[in-house]
């Protein structure tokens, strides 16, 4: 089991029981949040993404991977032309999605149907009219929500799986360039490779057909080219031969000697590494996050309640005068008119006119200088779709970096709202797991608190506005096909990965159609060429302005809603909080002796929740602190779920 899942285990089992004690104590709304929360860990979706040129065995890779013998058609002439996806299912349902992109219909087919859709050779040209494949299995090599995406060779054969492809590059967790073990990476897929690795820095190169050929000097070649093409020293960059067929040998012969020479365990080992400390830490720090506030909201009322009998009455009045003032403060919070709702409109206005007004405008017009640059190249002249293909490239680049700092600029701005409202301190004082001791002259009593919560809510907020694990896929291509990547969670990074994803599969549709405009082009002089790459670049701006100008509108109501939430939630914690305070100074000598010993119980039970909670997210920390720093090679880095 990998390390992911074990933390992923416990943590439900520990949503279980908080939601057990929230239910006991009658607090319908946090044990509602727990429910959704722990539906969002289980269903939490780690995607890994497949690319490479043509005929370079993906498919073989993935039916190798999920140890299915025929699932994704292999036959030496087949051509895989569709982008498919295979998740969790609890019984297998093959769908493809038809029509128009982000507006298709789904139909359910059969396994042996698969190859009518997804191979140019049984769908020519798309005839069908088909998006993306999408299968959902009980394969337990994907029960803890590891997505695969099979994507068509570099390029792509169709406009619009092209799009759909490029659409999930910018979200994947993992991506496996695939590349064989009878030839180099060619200057095509190193370009390829280029424009990825902007995307994701989880790159994984894969040699297939290991059982062929000399692949150690590919491997090193590849190494070399790589190197150079992303300026990264060849020992970083992990390339893993492999053999499909040897692997799926295995499942028929179960020969541990072919598992061996199939390589395929390394290749599994590395994948979930990566997954463990990037993906799957992020959505582990999410439910430590819910859990650990919703721990705290519960036992909250109580421990006040504990302190007050420890009290005498006139600081149990200036308790309650405390508590008076802060629900006051955040009664004001929830007015609709609060200082916080202009400063968020005030902060986006700005965002937009940096981002759209101001470095979208910039970048354009240094791409169109480029565009001249590249037009005083004869060689480029005469084969203008060159010109088309370097400025995907410049473009690609800079919806990039917009995006980049469309998530930084959003950050920040949602940091300054917390600090200005107060919302990034304790104003209850009894935070959970913040750097706090509290102190109970009782048996067997104490509550000491650790700094652990302050790290998970920092990882949380940044990792909410990136384009990370499980964030991003539902709404890329369309509602129809979100719709099947369960375990979305709405934080405002969805729309910054969702913006570029959509920004960068539009981008990719009007490369093929400026390429077929130029190909159709008889005249090969400099104004007319030039005329249809400047139509080329202001689609292609009016693509990138309206892409992030959705982004910054959905990110308003996911910032204003979230901040909300955590206003009411702090609102209601409040209420309770003063109810019991209240409660407890109308109570006999003999009837507060009673209730004593009533809090002991949920106390140290609440206390354990704690405990566990504070450990698995100190051995998260403190793995992924360790698996940052450069270790030596050969050097493990442990497990989160140790100890």
């Amino acid at each position: 089991m990998t390390t992911y899942q074990q933390q992923k285990q416990k943590l439900l089992q520990l949503f279980q029981q908080t939601q057990a004690i929230a239910k006991q104590y009658k607090y319908p709304e946090i044990e509602q949040n727990l429910k959704e929360s722990a539906q969002h860990l289980a269903e939490g979706k780690l995607i890994v993404v497949v690319c490479g040129e043509f005929k370079q065995g993906k498919s073989s890779l993935i039916n190798a991977l999920i140890n299915e013998t025929n699932l994704f058609p292999v036959d030496v002439d087949i051509t895989t032309n569709l982008v498919s996806s295979i998740t969790y299912g609890e019984q297998e349902k093959i769908t493809v999605v038809i029509g128009e992109p982000g507006k298709g219909q789904t139909k359910e087919i059969k396994r042996d149907e698969i190859p009518d859709y997804v191979t140019e050779q049984h769908n020519a040209n798309n005839a069908k009219k088909a998006q993306m494949l999408i299968i959902q299995s009980p394969n337990p090599q994907l029960k803890e929500g590891l997505v695969l995406v099979d994507t068509p060779g570099v390029g792509g054969l169709n406009t619009d799986h092209t799009a759909v492809a490029y659409a999930f590059i910018p979200n994947a967790d993992v991506i496996l360039f695939v590349s064989d073990a009878q030839k180099p990476l060619t200057e095509k897929e190193l370009e390829f490779v280029e424009m990825i690795a902007r995307h994701c820095q989880n790159l994984i190169f894969v040699v297939t057909k290991k059982d062929i050929g000399n692949y150690q000097e590919i491997i090193e070649s590849n190494r070399e080219k790589l190197n150079q093409t992303l300026n990264t020293p060849g020992e970083e960059i992990t390339i893993i031969p492999v053999s499909s067929k040897i692997k799926l040998n295995y499942l028929k012969s179960q020969d541990q000697e072919d598992l061996e020479d199939s390589n395929f365990t390394e290749l599994e080992n590395q994948v979930w590494q990566i997954l463990n400390q990037k993906g799957g830490y992020i959505l582990v720090m999410r439910a430590v996050r819910d859990l650990g506030q919703a721990i705290a909201q519960i036992k909250t009322p109580l421990q006040k309640e504990w302190e007050a009998y420890q009290k005498t009455p006139d600081e149990v009045l200036e308790m309650e005068r405390q508590f008076e003032q802060i629900k006051q403060r955040l009664q004001n919070l929830q007015n609709n008119k609060a200082a916080w709702q202009t400063q968020l409109n005030d902060g986006l206005q700005d965002i937009k006119i940096k981002i759209l007004d101001q470095q979208c405008e910039d970048g354009f017009a240094a791409i169109r200088n480029q565009t001249q640059k590249y037009l005083d190249n004869p060689s480029l002249l005469e084969e203008p779709q060159q010109i088309i293909s370097l400025l995907e490239v410049d473009i690609d680049s800079l919806m990039s970096n917009l995006g980049q700092e469309l998530s930084n600029l959003a950050a920040t701005l949602y940091s300054q709202i917390e600090s200005s409202t107060e919302l990034d301190i304790n104003l209850l004082d009894v935070d959970s797991l913040t750097e706090n001791k509290v102190s109970v002259p009782t048996e067997n009593i104490q509550f000491k608190t650790e700094p652990v919560f302050k790290k998970v809510l920092q990882v949380t907020r940044n990792a909410s506005f990136s384009g990370s694990a499980a964030g991003t896929i539902g709404g890329l291509i369309g509602g129809t096909i979100g719709t099947f990547f369960g375990g979305i969670g709405s934080v405002p990074g969805y729309y910054v990965g969702a913006a570029i994803g959509l920004g960068f599969a539009g981008i990719a549709g009007l490369v093929t159609g400026g390429m077929e405009a130029l190909s159709q082009q008889k005249e090969r002089n400099r104004i007319a060429i030039d005329k249809n790459l400047q139509l080329f670049l202001r689609e292609s701006q009016k693509q990138c302005k309206r892409a992030f100008s959705n982004a910054l509108r959905e990110l308003q109501k996911s910032m204003r809603d979230e901040l909300i939430t955590k206003i009411k939630q702090e609102k209601e914690t409040c209420d309770r909080t003063l109810r019991s305070i209240q409660e407890s100074r109308k109570r006999s000598l003999e009837e507060i002796a009673h209730r004593k010993e009533e809090l002991k119980a949920p106390l140290q039970q609440l206390r354990q929740l704690e405990k566990s909670v504070e450990q698995l997210a100190q051995n998260a920390i403190s793995l992924s602190e360790v698996a940052d720093t450069p270790q030596p090679q050969g050097t493990e880095t442990g497990d989160w779920a140790d100890g």
